[in-house]
């Protein structure tokens, strides 16, 4: 079977200014022009980790474990507030 990149997707689980410029790169290619996806636009779709279309593939025991201090890191960081 061949992929294709209508079968691939790019999920980040990462911070805001690295999932700007990554997922630039993977869409539109290097932005910075230095590394080999200089000028290879691949339009792949990029996901959040915590996006609904990714989170709700995501068991209710890894997502405790692994993913739920992230998502309450950002969203105390967007509503800027601070934890007690």
């Amino acid at each position: 079977m061949i992929m294709g990149r209508k079968n691939l997707i790019v999920v980040w689980g990462v911070t805001r200014a690295i999932l700007e410029v990554g997922s630039m790169t993977v869409m539109e290619g290097d932005p910075s022009w230095s590394g080999p996806l200089a000028g290879e636009a691949l339009h792949l779709k990029v996901f959040h980790v915590l996006e609904p279309e990714i989170k709700n593939h995501i068991p209710p025991d890894v997502y405790e474990a692994e993913l739920m201090l992230l998502e309450l890191a950002i969203v105390t960081k967007r509503s800027g507030k601070r934890l007690p």
